[in-house]
């Protein structure tokens, strides 16, 4: 028993000497910002930091424009009870938003744990789907001769026999042969790329597995990689790009966008802050094939080819997830367990949609001429299928196709 009391001791300094040496000089800031920023997630929650964990963010201007019109409740598609089914399941469920737009035109919208339609939102992999967009647009200004061109025509770090297979495509397509790490050690390769203060040379040295093309993999690498080629193509930063070319034109509100060092590089695998209804403007302009209230927001064609799906995975397209095959257990990367998203049943009509950690979703049902967002946090007990089909099902008009 003293033997036992003495080790206990000890061990007690030993903690608290670790806390004095490490910790807490890390905290202050006095290993660098990555090990601050490391020491941080030890204070939030490392997978959906507080806003105030984000010490370097840049301006994305928006455009401001009027709220979002309101549908005349007298020609409600749903039948009684639905829209009231899909907001009681929400609740239940850990959410902090709900919100159907149909033809463009607020149709629902509720409200929880004291948030709003002018809510701050951290996206999470909600943001990954605009490096998609901005390609279309790269492509549409003649920036970018071809998604099949191999990314080292802009990225001259890949010039090497490892990287010169490896297409724009295949990063869209998630499908690039790069392989993620998930160690979460304040030296690792995932650390350096989501805390370092040089993301660009962290996400361009992460290693190859395999041949691109041939397996899915849905990692924060590839969008990244993808907003460099972005920079290196039109020669702007990608906040600017961004704000003019999609972020005004849908009158979404000022966004901000969390770069490794002030005036460095900017996330966009991850980490943008945004209004909640903002993302309705998002899913309501690729819902319409790319125009917003009658202008064009998306250059023509290019959102009719994000939802073509992957040779390597059916249910993916270009930075957005499709419907096409019904999987019981959805994972992020086939090849790693965690996460997993649970659908009880196919979705009963053609689906895309956004997906981001925490169960942030943006589901678009063309057919439908639906847009459904949903915010708040993860569940044990979340069904992806659930709210989607409460609604396909509950409408009282025929699809359109």
């Amino acid at each position: 028993m003293r033997l036992l009391k003495s080790v206990c001791r000890w061990l007690a300094f030993a903690l608290l000497a670790l806390v004095l040496a490490g910790f807490l000089p890390a905290w202050l800031g006095a290993y660098g910002t990555l090990a601050r920023r490391y020491a941080d997630t030890f204070t939030t929650n490392p997978l959906d930091p507080a806003y105030s964990w984000y010490d370097s963010l840049e301006l994305v201007p928006g455009g401001g424009g009027p709220p979002l019109a309101q549908a005349d409740p007298a020609t409600s598609p749903f039948g009684p009870g639905v829209l009231e089914g899909a907001a009681t399941y929400a609740a239940v469920h850990a959410s902090d938003s709900l919100i159907v737009l149909y033809r463009g035109e607020l149709a629902f919208e509720r409200y929880w744990n004291g948030k709003g339609p002018d809510s701050p939102l951290g996206t999470h992999s909600l943001a990954k789907t605009l490096t998609a967009i901005l390609i279309g647009h790269a492509l549409a200004d003649g920036l970018i001769g071809s998604i099949d061109d191999p990314v080292f025509f802009h990225l001259a770090e890949w010039d090497d026999e490892t990287h010169r297979p490896i297409t724009i495509r295949h990063l869209l397509n998630m499908a690039s042969g790069l392989e993620e790490s998930y160690e979460f050690w304040p030296w690792s390769e995932r650390v350096e790329r989501a805390m370092g203060t040089d993301i660009e040379a962290a996400n361009l040295r992460v290693p190859v597995a395999g041949p691109p093309g041939v397996s899915f993999r849905h990692i924060n690498p590839p969008p990244q990689l993808l907003a460099m080629v972005i920079e290196r193509a039109t020669g702007r930063r990608y906040a600017e790009y961004l704000s003019e070319k999609f972020w005004q034109p849908i009158g979404a509100r000022d966004a901000q966008l969390y770069v490794d060092h002030p005036g460095g590089t900017a996330h966009a695998d991850c980490c943008m802050w945004t209004t909640i209804m903002d993302w309705a403007r998002v899913g309501e302009a690729l819902r319409s094939r790319g125009l917003w209230q009658g202008r064009r927001v998306i250059p023509a064609g290019w959102p009719e080819q994000m939802v073509l799906a992957s040779p390597a995975y059916m249910n993916y397209g270009m930075m957005l997830w499709l419907g096409n095959v019904h999987e019981p257990l959805r994972r992020y990367d086939p090849g790693q367990s965690g996460f997993e998203n649970r659908h009880s049943e196919p979705f009963a009509e053609g689906v895309f949609y956004l997906d981001g950690l925490g169960k942030q979703r943006v589901w678009v049902v063309p057919g439908r001429e639906l847009v459904i967002v949903r915010t708040g946090r993860d569940h044990p007990d979340w069904d992806e299928a659930r709210i989607p089909n409460l609604l396909i099902r509950g409408m009282q008009v025929p699809p359109l196709f």
